[in-house]
């Protein structure tokens, strides 16, 4: 019996590991710093064994006493190197969700020497998105066409019906995940030249957009999208960007966040304040302004702005202390978020991803390919997000224990033996695009 170990419980493990009980024989060892965690994500399954287990101390000792055939690392980011390099040293394979940045790229060499693979980027931002584009990108090549555009966009928000709040959002992953994304550098190809946007900057550089089916939405570029033109093989491209999907009026919002400075790591002394001092503090209040007047005064903004209400809904204008006496304006807002920005029993959330890809052919004529998913989490189960981010690892993890990935290196799911089989199964479990053509003038 093949072995797989399981790292991390938390919100994608479930339809990951329920995957791999009904579509693998494999003994599964599932591990969570909470072993309640685990426990609640087996199932009572007589082939997973749970435990607790502390990332931060390594896994050496974990893999030397496992022995899986196979690891699917679901940890946070910062524990994707480290697992890997215990991998390469114990010979085993992995798979894994997070982005492949260039301390990851230095293993590739170790990884094909001691024959392991290294499959990353396979969940939905990064992994559904990058087998869609590679796919469509090599069709379009194998028409004789030439790729002049590529526009992909992705957002995990509310379903409408849960679009209950005034930020238009509801966490579906890491508070400080989302507050670590209001303040990142983005870098798109414009007519060939490259454009960078400062960190925050990309926020004033917003758009609409509308999704067949669904309405209009807003979007904003989103780190950084060069390294696609080689990923997808697409070196003749002019335009190329990345981008985020959000309800409208998003942007705006944490633009005026930024410009007020919550979203800054430095450590404060929050000693007896409240949350309506902290932010009067922050926009510099005199002895006889209100919160709201050096809200009004700093930010620009009118006494009627929707942003000043979204602030005070927030509880940023409360009259309750903070939960810390030492901390960060983003460890304040993360903590805000978490108790704001929450979904309720039965609400839904959604996934929606679209590509857009501008193609010239010999005989002259351009296209456009548009290519959308649209998908709903289960009411009173799995939400969307941890749906299509924990069934592609758990699909690739039964292509590899089925002989099909015969690869060792570092790799994203550009290869056609990965992307393939995974995106039909996807689509037979009901995560699929749907894809059409425009004739261009």
């Amino acid at each position: 019996m093949k072995r797989i170990l399981v790292l991390g419980a938390g919100r994608v493990a479930h339809p990951c590991v329920d995957y791999l009980l009904q579509h693998t024989d494999a003994a599964l060892t599932l591990v969570d710093q909470d072993k309640h965690n685990a426990d609640a994500v087996a199932g009572g399954s007589s082939r997973v064994t749970t435990s607790a287990f502390d990332a931060t101390q390594g896994t050496k000792d974990l893999l030397a006493s496992t022995k899986p055939d196979l690891v699917i690392n679901l940890l946070p980011a910062a524990f994707m190197v480290p697992v890997a390099r215990d991998c390469v040293a114990t010979r085993t394979n992995m798979i894994n969700v997070s982005y492949i940045k260039e301390d990851m790229r230095t293993l590739d060499v170790p990884a094909r020497d001691a024959g392991v693979l290294l499959l990353c980027e396979l969940g939905l931002d990064p992994g559904i998105d990058h087998m869609s584009a590679a796919k469509t990108v090599r069709e379009i090549h194998d028409r004789g066409g030439k790729v002049e555009s590529f526009w992909s966009c992705c957002g995990a928000i509310p379903a409408p019906e849960a679009n209950t709040n005034p930020f238009g959002y509801k966490l579906s992953w890491s508070p400080a995940g989302l507050v670590g994304a209001s303040k990142r550098e983005a870098r798109i190809l414009k007519n060939g030249e490259v454009v960078v946007y400062p960190p925050g900057e990309t926020f004033r550089h917003t758009s609409f957009i509308e999704i067949a089916g669904l309405g209009w939405f807003e979007q904003y570029a989103n780190a950084d999208s060069l390294p696609y033109i080689h990923l997808y093989d697409m070196p003749e491209a002019k335009n190329v960007y990345r981008g985020t999907i959000r309800y409208i009026g998003w942007s705006e919002t944490i633009r005026k966040m930024l410009d007020l400075g919550l979203f800054e790591e430095e450590e404060l002394d929050l000693t007896g304040l409240t949350h309506r001092e902290f932010t009067a503090r922050l926009a510099g209040a005199t002895s006889c302004e209100s919160a709201e007047a050096a809200l009004c005064r700093v930010l620009k903004l009118e006494p009627y702005s929707s942003i000043l209400h979204k602030l005070a809904w927030l509880g940023l204008l409360d009259d309750t202390p903070l939960p810390f006496a030492r901390g960060s304006a983003r460890s304040v807002v993360a903590d805000l978020y978490l108790k704001k920005l929450v979904f309720e029993p039965g609400e839904q959330d959604l996934v929606v991803m679209e590509h857009r890809y501008e193609a010239s052919f010999a005989d002259g004529r351009r296209k456009r390919f548009v290519s959308t998913l649209v998908d709903r989490g289960i009411k009173g189960g799995d939400t969307s997000i941890a749906r299509t981010t924990g069934l592609p690892p758990a699909i690739g993890a039964r292509l590899f224990l089925e002989g099909k990935l015969p690869f060792t290196g570092v790799h994203a799911p550009v290869l056609p033996e990965v992307y393939e089989p995974s995106l039909a199964e996807l689509e037979r479990l009901g995560v699929l695009f749907q894809e059409r053509e425009e004739i261009l003038a």
